[in-house]
């Protein structure tokens, strides 16, 4: 511990002191029943010896103190516990830098943020402030914030569309974890992504708010990759890029009443960017709302890309308004040319009403080297109602539906002419 303890004097001098903690101190402290800069024992909430409230451990709320070490030292003692333990962050205003939430864990865990939590503007050695990874049975609640206080970066950003690009660091990312539960919280201007699941199962995501300005970039709300048995519900997002993004590898995933916009809509992908990508199947989205989103409901891959597949894709009982690009399948997203190799199935829009602001209502751009299969538009009723900020209309100025190298069934009652056979 005492090695522990001088590196915990460096680094307070340095800006990565936090990932440097997290990445040695966590053995030895664990294995010694020490926290750092403290004795043996708990500071446990009084009465309830679970519950251990990061104040105890030396966190400040006054919105100015870097406390850091007081979430490391708080949370070496709840993943130690043996029995279901709490890292309680209580009302007031907590700054931290990067912070890694690392296990396995002996028992359950649960993060109750009351307060609000706030980032630094800088010192981000890897591209996440909040890191939880190898911890199965997770729960993260609220009513607490974290603020990501993005708006110091986003104009220095410049990523958009490129291939190769630093994002700046996602607010909460999840990585290598089983059985997570995330709810009350709510995520604000974020430096790149909201929420970040990689490789992570079993999720149940729910009532939590997703907040930042529509021009913010990168800002995806909820980003999936890698991710199994996944469900969404009962919440709102509105920010600058996609409200719900689910990338490569991910399956059985369920989105339901959440509210999206502003943002760039509900999405699958973007797929095929990188090498070798897995499949991606049963990506449902039901009885969600969409708010001057700059897309509705998307599938997205990139030019050039690996073979992959993407089947079994349902958006049901959609309501729009004022929505640019309502239905898109675009398999010439980014910059990079060639044709897209991945091969999109069983797709299925229905029951899509409400308003728009762009005349192509229906795009459904497939790749000539595999072409979309079995897409089904059933039920589409969407009122042109102007222009305004909307893209012009490919099809000559007729509301209407565009087809490349797809075969689209379309049915029920619909609100424009399909497209020509």
């Amino acid at each position: 511990m005492a090695g522990a303890r001088s590196l915990v004097a460096k680094a307070n001098h340095t800006n990565v002191g936090s990932l440097i903690l997290m990445a040695l101190v966590f053995g030895s402290c664990v294995a010694s029943g020490e926290y750092l800069g403290g004795g043996r024992g708990l500071a446990a909430v009084a009465g309830n010896p679970t519950v251990f409230d990061i104040t105890k451990f030396g966190a400040v709320g006054n919105g100015a103190t870097n406390s850091f070490k007081a979430f490391l030292n708080t949370w070496i003692q709840v993943c130690a516990s043996p029995v279901p333990a709490t890292l309680l962050v209580p009302k007031g205003e907590f700054l931290t830098g990067p912070v890694i939430f690392a296990g396995p864990c002996k028992s359950k865990v649960t993060i109750d943020v009351q307060g609000v939590i706030t980032a630094t503007p800088s010192g981000y050695a890897t591209p996440e402030w909040f890191l939880f990874e190898h911890v199965d049975n997770v729960l993260l609640t609220g009513p607490g914030t974290f603020h990501g206080k993005g708006e110091a970066v986003w104009k220095a950003d410049g990523c958009g569309k490129k291939i190769d690009c630093n994002l700046p660091p996602t607010s909460l990312k999840f990585r290598n974890i089983l059985n997570l539960e995330i709810t009350g919280i709510s995520s604000v201007n974020a430096k790149a992504f909201h929420m970040f699941l990689v490789k992570t199962t079993n999720v149940n995501i729910h009532n939590i708010k997703i907040i930042a300005p529509a021009e913010s970039p990168n800002t995806d709300g909820i980003h999936l990759s890698n991710a199994d048995n996944v469900h969404i519900v009962d919440s709102n997002i509105g920010t600058g890029d996609d409200c719900i993004s689910v990338g490569r590898g991910s399956n059985n995933v369920t989105v339901e009443r959440v509210v999206c916009g502003p943002g760039h809509g509900l999405s699958v992908g973007s797929l095929g960017k990188y090498p070798n990508e897995e499949d991606v199947s049963g990506i449902h989205f039901k009885s969600c709302t969409m708010k001057g989103t700059d897309n509705g409901l998307r599938i997205k891959s990139w030019g050039g890309s690996s073979p992959s597949k993407a089947v079994d894709i349902h958006f049901e009982d959609i309501i729009m308004e004022s929505v640019k690009n309502p239905i898109i399948i675009d398999q010439n997203y980014g910059s990079r040319g060639g044709e897209s190799r991945v091969a999109i199935s069983d797709v299925l829009f229905k029951n899509v009403r409400g308003t728009t602001i762009t005349k192509d209502e229906v795009q459904i751009m497939c790749s000539k080297a595999v072409p979309c299969t079995g897409v089904s538009v059933i039920d589409v009723n969407l009122n042109f109602v102007g222009n305004k900020g909307g893209h012009p209309s490919s099809s000559g100025g007729l509301v209407g539906a565009l087809c490349t190298n797809a075969n689209v069934i379309f049915g029920g009652k619909l609100s424009f002419p399909m497209c020509p056979k």
